[in-house]
Order: structure tokens, then sequence, then C-alpha cells
């Protein structure tokens, strides 16, 4: 085993940061050693006697509460074997003193203690976490059913799908919705919500008694968004109106008053505005009058359109505001040169063109702005009524998604009537708190550790004696998961309330800002800060200044290189066509797109350079690149994609929707074979994929002659032709049809004689190996919530829009391709920003408007005509912040790298112009004003700028060139499934052994009395032994008289009678006295494999002998041992040699203590040896091996 590594001596601001009796606000840039900073509190805090259990890490992803979480355990392993001068290092690096008395053992020990402590670990989770098992203790008083189960955002989705559908459905009427039936508790996310398919052609919206039907408004929402896009609007609506503290959404008539809209139908208003001489006639003849007078065919046609206007009536003038503003306005919105500029032939009436202009877009725009008004408002209604029957749904399921675990918790923390009462449980318990990612962290959240952490500064819990802390780490310039409710904003309110609560107490709360970067090299930082001191603090939405960073590793190289933008015409070259049809592999790359080709065709042939040649001198490995894009769109899946085609190792996107992957695809064509074989485009897939082999030449050959018959009858008719391996594969998949569960099926498939398993990697590669392990994953949930079917199962997976996130590691040996937002706490030595050429704009997407009394109400997607007064103010200021978080998001992109950063992307345009906010424009200013020149760099990018630092210092060498291993072959064995394994033989109940021969057993209410009357007996000498003898009497009455009520009181007393004879006699005071044990389960295998299985009355185990008891209840007692019935010394022998197996080297003795004498007959060694010969009979006679594999009987 290697000797663990010791612990890097923490800076002086990091040591004050880990102090673990202060409270503090740490602001971490990029790189600085944040989770060493973490790591090291949380050890401190356990090295200074806070226990496991009161520490309390709160993180924002799974990796990142995993990666906390194995350094501590990682740390605390390795201290139990270090040696003592490795260990006096570690506690030096924390800033302790290791001849602290007992702070060595104390050390070592600590590993045992976070084993041992409640959970077996450090409490390190995610903030949904935490919420979710905050609510599994108080699930009463959040309102939640006992044992509720949080869902996937997959199953989510189903549950919603069902839910629209029944709240749409002709049963379910706007009056009285309600969950149409339990189905919405067994969704099967069957296929697209019905809404979506009349939608396409439905009506404009209608008026139903007054306010828009709940139908109107989902064929409204479905025609300007489409289904998918419909669906994830109602689910914001239900964040928005739902939860414990919902609201009903604004009508149409307070929308349209908040907005300070007229009130009615808008042509009817713009009908009223016209004739009431909104533009006047005097302006329009003047523009006439000069177009008549240029006399050219734009000025005739613009006063006809005058004309035209002055003999309209008012409906005429209102249809003709369009036609009438085109006369002056360009299609990009600015006024026409004919009336503007030196050269403009009718300029003389520049005033009243703008007059009329200004007027006729005032009374359109709010024309538009009252029927967007009414369509939120119908939209909203349907968004209300969809929450309150989605938290129905999973109220009456027993479910909870993301957003009800932090809603739930934080209701339960501050508003319920409980709330006091589960925080004073919670502040029992919990010390400290850590928050790592404190930027991603959102204002409901922070409400949570709000209500966590207030007791430390308040009350008795700040001048308790114990001490507790608050300690947060976060990084302004990093939050970028504005989607999720985060902001810079949030981040610095909850910095501010914070400090204002430590201020009031003799623990004030530090900030320590860590500016020591031990990432990257000089030059990415340099780059970094020479961009946030021109001017980058201010685009990220950021007050005031940051500090510089100072880079650790100043002595090593690094560069930072700008490609020229890749110029995309019109069609892609031939060589390009021909690269894209070679990319194969684990495929999620959509049909071909000149732009994400040719630039993934040129990333993935440079990085191939470099895994091949080295780059500028520096040795490459794939595991020294990450591609690094702003949106998962198709670039992604094309780089892959070319990357397997060249045979780079490469991991798959860190996202996919779990159907696309080819892998999956030819699972569940078998699968889908399976359930129906005669769908021929299905087989068709199936036979050409790895499982069966095909060429599409074979596939031709074989099945063009069917004339009508489908595929697997044209098979089956012509099998001598057919290769019988693949017929043979075909009848294993339908023989399974009936009688597997999905996930046996998957892998029997995937394992058993197909070998699909092996085909797929060696056809699409390892990257395969995660779609293949989510579609198990799938498999085995479904089983857990559904009817098992396979066909149900395809069902759910086919309908399923979710999205499969893929785990990736912080270092491994493949390139990584991945969003900037999946790269979040990962780092490479060389990063390459792949679409570094996209703008800031959010274009046409959806947004939140505040209305008076309501805030961040979603609002869908608007084209820009659309956007007008509150709208489209609201639209600026998303736009606005949308833009601040593109830049956060270029400076995490930046800081991802190491040693090299390179930044790439295309242009369409024929100047190889750029947009001024993107990435690559301000990576161009800054290297521009760094001095760095354009230079040659080869024929596919042409040039490129480079700013160098510690050229040639690279900080990892070339390793010397060492023989291949020669190639491992596995056995045979590790590609077939695993032989079933033998089954054990029945276990031998030894009181079960027969039934006593000597006498006839009672029968009838007789029998049933007896049995009563045993298994009283055996209770009272189990539970009176440890009850002082003075008081067993009364004990035993009250006990039968609560037991037995219809026992009278003689029948009580005689049994009581009988208990206390044997209990109280000297002779059995061992037997029951405190080493005794009642009621003691065992088993072994005994002489010749059988297996023993069953409870003994009572065991006295003593350091040299054992001694095992059985009790018998029966009223005939026999002289001695040689009138014992065979079946009770078959029982005993059985005992006594299965004790002997346990207790090996020691005496073991075997009594029968009958109650009613009350007798203890001793049984030696003889007469239970005398038995072992029918003791074998009966295992003789035992069903063999697999018949009966039921439990045993005692």
């Amino acid at each position: 085993m290697s000797k663990p590594a010791t612990l890097a001596t923490l800076d002086p601001r990091q040591g004050a940061a880990a102090d673990p009796e202060s409270h503090v606000w740490l602001g971490a840039s990029a790189g600085t050693g944040k989770t060493q900073v973490l790591s090291a509190r949380v050890l401190r805090l356990m090295l200074g006697g806070v226990s496991p259990e009161a520490i309390l890490c709160i993180t924002f992803t799974k990796a990142g509460a995993a990666e906390m979480a194995h350094r501590i355990h990682e740390r605390l392993a390795a201290w139990v074997r270090m040696d003592d001068g490795d260990l006096r290092l570690d506690l030096r690096a924390l800033g302790l003193e290791w001849d602290q008395p007992g702070l060595m053992a104390r050390a070592r020990s600590l590993f045992a203690t976070v084993i041992d402590s409640p959970g077996g670990a450090i409490r390190v989770q995610t903030i949904h976490s935490f919420c979710q098992t905050l609510l599994a203790s108080f699930p009463l008083e959040a309102k939640l059913l006992p044992g509720f189960r949080a869902i996937e955002e997959d199953e989510a989705e189903a549950l919603k799908r069902a839910v629209l559908g029944a709240l749409l459905s002709p049963s379910s009427s706007e009056e009285g919705f309600g969950v149409v039936d339990a189905g919405v508790g067994h969704h099967p996310a069957a296929t697209r919500p019905s809404f979506a398919e009349p939608s396409l052609a439905a009506p404009p919206l209608k008026r139903r008694g007054g306010e828009t039907g709940l139908n109107d408004a989902a064929a409204m929402l479905s025609r300007r968004l489409g289904p998918d896009a419909a669906l994830a609007f109602l689910s914001r609506c239900a964040a928005a109106f739902g939860g414990p503290r919902a609201l009903l959404p604004p009508a149409a008539h307070d929308l349209r008053a908040a907005f300070d809209l007229p009130a009615g139908d808008a042509d009817a208003w713009v009908r009223e505005q016209v004739a009431a001489g909104a533009i006047a006639d005097a302006d329009i003849k003047a523009v006439a009058a000069s177009g008549a007078a240029w006399g050219t065919k734009t000025g005739l046609a613009c006063s006809d359109v005058m004309v035209g206007w002055l003999m309209g009536d008012p409906d005429a003038r209102a249809a003709m505001l369009g036609e009438l503003i085109a006369c002056f306005v360009t299609g990009k919105g600015e006024l026409r040169a004919d009336f503007a500029g030196d050269k403009g032939k009718m300029q003389d009436c520049l005033d009243e063109a703008t007059r009329i202009v200004e007027a006729a877009q005032t009374m359109l725009g709010t024309a538009t702005a009252m029927r967007v008004a009414d369509e939120l408002a119908a939209a909203w209604k349907l968004g209300s009524r969809f929450a309150e029957a989605y938290a129905l749904a999973k109220r009456e399921a027993g479910l909870a998604d993301f957003d009800d675990l932090i809603s739930l918790a934080g209701a339960l923390l501050r508003v319920s009537q409980f709330g006091e009462w589960v925080r004073f449980k919670l502040d029992q318990r919990t010390d400290h708190i850590l928050v790592d990612e404190a930027q991603d962290t959102n204002m409901r959240q922070w409400g949570i550790v709000l209500s966590l952490a207030e007791e430390f500064f308040a009350g008795a819990g700040a001048k308790d004696e114990r001490i507790r802390t608050l300690f947060t780490v976060g990084d302004r310039k990093q939050a970028i998961f504005g989607f999720q409710g985060t902001d810079p904003g949030a981040f610095a309110d909850a910095k501010t309330l914070f400090k204002l609560l430590a201020g009031e107490t003799p623990n004030p709360l530090q900030e320590v800002d860590l500016v020591s970067n031990y990432r990257s090299t000089p030059a990415v930082l340099q780059v970094a800060d020479a961009w946030l001191e021109a001017g980058g603090t201010g685009l990220m939405g950021l007050d005031g200044d940051e500090p510089p960073h100072r880079p650790f590793r100043d002595a090593q190289a690094g560069q930072v290189e700008l490609w020229a933008p890749l110029p995309v015409g019109k069609a892609l070259d031939a060589e390009a066509e021909d690269a894209g049809e070679e990319e194969s592999g684990d495929s999620t790359a959509p049909a071909s797109d000149p732009a994400s080709m040719r630039l993934a065709r040129a990333i993935a042939d440079e990085v191939r350079d470099w895994t091949l040649n080295g780059k500028d001198g520096r040795p490459v490995a794939p595991g020294d690149i990450m591609i690094l894009v702003r949106r998962r769109r198709d670039l992604a899946a094309r780089i892959v994609a070319r990357l397997q085609a060249l045979h780079v190792p490469v991991a798959g996107v860190d996202r996919f929707a779990l159907t696309q992957p080819l892998a999956v695809q030819d699972l569940m064509a078998a699968m889908r074979f399976a359930v129906q074989p005669l769908d021929d485009l299905n087989l068709a897939a199936l036979l050409v994929s790895p499982l069966i082999g095909w060429t599409q030449d074979e596939l031709y050959e074989r099945t063009h002659k069917r004339g009508r018959a489908a595929i697997w009858e044209h098979l089956r008719g012509t099998e001598g032709d057919v290769p019988a391996a693949a017929m043979e594969a075909l009848r294993h998949l339908l023989g399974m049809a009936d009688f597997t569960t999905p996930f046996r099926f998957l892998e029997t498939v995937l394992s058993g004689p197909i070998d699909a398993r092996r085909k797929l990697y060696a056809r699409l590669g390892r990257e395969a190996r995660d779609p293949i392990d989510e579609l198990l994953n799938q498999a085995l949930a479904f089983e857990t919530r559904e009817t098992v079917s396979l066909l149900g199962f395809l069902t759910a997976v086919s309908g399923s829009g979710a999205d499969i996130k893929r785990q990736t590691e912080a270092r491994s040996d493949v390139v990584r391709v991945m969003t900037v937002h999946g790269s979040k706490g990962l780092q490479a030595p060389i990063v390459i920003l792949a679409d570094a050429t996209d703008d800031a704009a959010i274009g046409h997407r959806p947004f939140r408007v505040d209305v008076a009394g309501w805030e961040k109400l979603p609002v869908f997607a608007l084209p820009a005509d659309e956007r007008h007064g509150a709208i489209a103010e609201a639209y600026q200021k998303e736009a606005l912040a949308a833009a601040q978080e593109h830049w956060r998001l270029f400076y995490v992109a930046m800081t991802r790298a190491e040693e090299i950063l390179v930044v790439a992307g295309v242009t369409k345009k024929p100047d190889r112009s750029i947009p001024e906010t993107s990435w690559h424009a301000a990576v161009e200013d800054v290297l521009s004003g760094m001095g760095s020149e354009w230079e040659e760099a080869g024929p596919m990018w042409g040039r490129r700028r480079v700013h160098r630092a510690n050229a040639g210092k690279w900080a990892r060498r070339e390793k010397a060139a060492r023989a291949a291993p020669p190639p491992l072959v596995p056995p045979a064995w590790a590609h077939a499934p695993a032989p079933e394994e033998a089954r054990p033989p029945r276990p031998l109940a030894p009181s079960a052994l027969g039934e006593d021969d000597v006498a006839v057993p009672p029968q009838g209410t007789a029998r049933v009395a007896a049995v009563t009357r045993g298994l009283l007996l055996h209770a009272l000498f189990e539970r009176l032994p440890p009850v002082a003898a003075e008081k067993r009497r009364a004990a035993a009455l009250r006990w039968l008289g609560a037991q037995a009520p219809a026992l009278d009181d003689a029948a009580r007393a005689a049994m009581v009678d009988e208990v206390l004879a044997v209990l109280d006699d000297p002779a059995h005071a061992a037997l029951f006295g405190p080493g005794s044990l009642a009621e003691v389960p065992l088993s072994a295998v005994v002489d010749g494999g059988l297996v023993v299985a069953g409870i003994v009355d009572r065991l006295l185990v003593t350091g040299d002998a054992v001694t095992v008891i059985d009790y018998k209840t029966g009223r005939q007692v026999p002289d001695g041992a040689a009138d014992v019935a065979p079946a009770y010394l078959r029982q005993m022998a059985a005992y006594r040699d299965a004790l002997g197996v346990i207790f090996p080297g020691r005496l073991v003795e075997a009594a029968l203590l009958y109650t009613a004498g009350p007798r203890l007959i001793l049984l030696d060694d003889d007469i239970l040896v005398a038995n072992k010969p029918a003791l074998i009979a009966t295992k003789a006679n035992l069903p063999p091996a697999g018949l009966e594999p039921g439990p045993p009987t005692a």
C-alpha cells in the first residue's frame, strides 16, 4: 500500500478561514483552494472535540457533496495508518500544534468516531437532500404522507403530463377538475399530452361566461410554444402558484389595470382611437402631397396609401395601420431614407411622418399588449389550476419533487405552527453549519439556512457555552445558475443579514478573501485580470473591484490562444461531408449542420494532433483536455462523434436524453421485437444493430423478396437461408417476452447468449457504458413503482423527455466535453472554449414579470413585436440579468484552465466579424491590449493570437517510453453468465421434528386451550426473570389479565404458581440469573451438511460450558430421561450439535424443564448420541435442495 501524502500547509488567509471558533464569510475566487479550507475546517472542528453529528455541510451538487465527504474520510483513514512524523506534519499544516495533549491520539481515533456516528459518515448533503431528511423526520407537521418519496425529473415530468391530461379531459370541468382517478398515482408516462394534437388548428381564445376556458388556454399555449415548451411553462406556473403559500393569479382585468392598459376589446379600442383622430388627417394629407409631388413609383405608392387612409372608415383605417407604418419604417425599425437625411426626397414632411408612425405604433402596441395580457391571464389561470392538480396528485401518491423539498422545508421551519418545535429539535443537534458554493444558493434556500443558524446569534444560542459557528464560502463572480433563482444579489443580501446578526454577539462575522490561485498559470490569470480590470466586473453586474489573482505557480509556463473564427459558408466542402459520414460511436449527434460540423471537425483534428505530437513542446494526453460549450446543442455531440471517429479516447456528452444514444436504441429495439415481432421497421433496425450484426446488404438480400409478408414471418418461412445464430437470438428474445421483468430482460440480453454488452462496446466504444447502465437503472426504478411489463417500460422510457446527467470524473484518461455549467468544480491543463463567438442575447426565451401583489410571474416566450410596456421592461430586465450571467459564465470558463486556454468559434459573415458581446471578442480585445499580434496557425484556423508566460517551463515532462504490456485476454467464463448456485438444504427446525408419540394430543377446543396455555407460560418465563422476586406475582397477574382476559382468576393464579415454583427454586437460580438468555435464535451446519435453525427457550453460556433448556408445559411429567418422548430427544440432540459448532471447545449440556412438576431433567450424552441416527434419518426425509426454498420453521 502506498504511503498517504501529507496535507498542503494552509496559507494565512486559509488558516484564518479554517478557524473553527469563528463565524466566517469566505470569498474564494476560482482555484484558491476553497475545498481544502472547507475540509480543514471540518477536520479542526472534530479535532477540537466536536462530534461528527453536530456538523452540517451543505453544498450545491451531489458531486460536490461526494467530493467533500471523500476528502474528509480519506484524510481520516490516512491518519489511522500514518506514521507519527507525517501525522505531525498534517496537524501543523492545519495550523495546530501536534504536542497538544491527546491531539495525535484523537486524530487517529476520528475515523472510527465518524463510522460509529449516526449515519456512519459526516453530514455532507445538498440542500435538497437535507430538506428531504428534514421532511422525512417531520412528515405530518409538513403535511406529507409518512414515507413519502422524492421523485426525479423524468418521473415528475411523467406525472405532470398525466395531471395535465386529466385536467383537460372532457370529464374534467372547470368548476371541479380533480385528478381523474388513481391513474395519476401510477402514471405510465405514456406519450405527449393529448392537448397538443388539436392545438395546431385551435381557434383564437374564446370567452366563456366572462373568463377564458382552460382548454382554450392550453390550445393557445400549444400553438404558441409547442407541447413540450407549453408543459415547461405550466411547470413554472406550478412553482409560482403552488407551494404552502400559494396565491391565485391575477385575472385579465387586474392585469390590464396593473399594466395601465384600456379595458374592453383590443380591436374595438383601436377603432375608437382612429375615429377620435389619433392620427391627424392633416399629417396624412401632407405626406400624400409630398409623395405625389415627388412623382416616382415610391412617392406615388406612398401617396396612394395616404389617400386610401383618408377615404376609409374607422374599420378600414384600423386595418391599414400596419400598411401605414410600412410606408415610413424599414424592416429593421428605422425611418426610411426618403424621409430622413439630407438627400431624402420627402424630408419636407419628416415631422408629419414621425407623428404618424408614433401614433400608429402606439395604437398597435397597446392593442397587442391588451391581447398578450388576456392570453397571459388565461395561461396563468390554467397554470394555477395545474399547480393545484399537480400538488394534489403528488400528495395522494406520497410524492414530492425538488421544488417541494425546498418550499415545504422552508414553510415547516418558518411558517407552520410547528416551526419553533422543529427548530428546537434541530438546534439540539447542529452546532456548526458550513455552506459551500454559497453564490449558487437562492433566497428560499438562504431562508432555510437562516432558520437553522439564527439561534447561533440570538438568545440562549449566542450565550451557550458551546461554540456554535456559521461558515459560508462562495464567489460572486461564479454565480451562474440564474435559471434556478440565484444571483449575486442574493449572495450579497445573505452576507449583509448574517453580518448584522453576528454583529450583536461577542463573535462577529469575519470576512476573508482568498486571492492566491493554486490552479492556473500566470498566463491564464493575467488575461482574466486584464479583462476584469477593463470592465469585466461591471459586465458581470458586480459592484466594486475584484482583487487581482496571485498565481502560486508563478514560474510555470502557460498560454492563452485565440483562434481566428472559422468561416462557414452555405455548404460544407466534400472533405467535411466525408468526415461527417465517418462519425459514429455513441452518437447523440443530430443531423448535419455546416457550422457545428466544420467547427467540430477542426477542434477534433487539432486535439488528435496534440495527443500524437504534443503542443508547443508540451506532451498532451487525452485526459489533459476539456472542451467547453456554452449551450448543450449539437456542437458537443459532433465533437464527441468526430473524436471517436479519430480513435481519440473521449467521454460522452455530460447530459443526454436517455433514448438518444444508439446503444439504448438497439436495446429498446430488442425489447420492442419481443413485444411486437411483426413491426418490420423495428425488426430491420434490430437486425443491422450490433446485437444481430447484419449489414444493410444482407438485410436487403434476405428480406426484399418477401412480398406482403412481415419480415419475421418471411424469416421463419425461409429459415434454411437465414444464419442459425440470428434466428436463435430472435427466438431467445421472444421466449423472454412474457416471463421476465424489464431489468432481467435487458441484463439477459447484455450478458446472456446474445452478449450485447460486448458487441455494443466493440461497435460504439466505452462511451456506451453510461447510457446502458442508466437504462438498467431506469428499469429497476420502473419495477419498484409500476406494474411490471415490457410494454409498460417501453412506453415509459419512450414518453420520458428528461435528460440523463453523466457524472464526470475530476480526473480521467479521456477528453471531456461538457457545458460550462457542468464544468463547475472541475479543471484541466488544457481548456478549449469551443463556441466563444456566440453573443449574450437571450433571444426568444421565456422570462418573468412583476405585477402589483405578485412577484416573478412566468411569461412565455414572446417575439419582439409583442413585447410592449411593462412586458418589454420586464424582458429588458431579464435580458440584462442574462447578459451579466453570460459574462460570469465566461469567468468560470476561463478559470477552468490550468496551463493552456484556447478560444475558438465560427462566423457566417464574409468579413469574419463576430458579435461584440461574445467571449471571443472580449479575449481579442484583451490580447490586443497586451500586445499580442496575429500569427500563422496552419491551414485549418489560418491565424491566432497567443499570450505566453514562462515559455517552455511546462509543469509536466514527457515520461520515458515503456514497452506496452501484453494485452490481457479475459478467460471465457468472464463473458458467460454465472452458473446458478446450488441451493442449500432446507434448514431443519428441531422443534418440528415430529409429534410426541407417547400421548395422544388433545383435540378441538382442548387443543387450542393447551396451545394458548403453553404460549402464555413461555411468555412468563421470558419476561419474569429480570423482575425482582417480591414483585413477580403481581407483575405476572397484571400481564395475564391484559393478555388473557378470558381466563378466570383461578386459572391465572394456577399458571402463576406454576411459573414461580420454577423461578423461586434455588436449583434453577443460575438458569434464570442475570447471565442467562431467553428466546435465543441459532443456526449452524452440523455433521453431514445438515442445517439446523431454531429458537431455544433458555440459554446459559459460561466460560467453559453451555446449557440449553427447553420448556415443556404439558400435564404429563416423565420420571426420568429414559421416559422422555423420542421427538423431544431428537430435538435436544439437534440443539446440542448446533451449539457444539457455535461454541467449539465448550461442554454442551441439554435439559428439559417440565413446568407442571416442576422437574428439570438433564439429558446425558449417551441418550442424545443414541438419538443421533434418528436425527440423520430425519434429514433423509427432507425435500431435495431447491425444491422447497421457503423459510425454516422454528
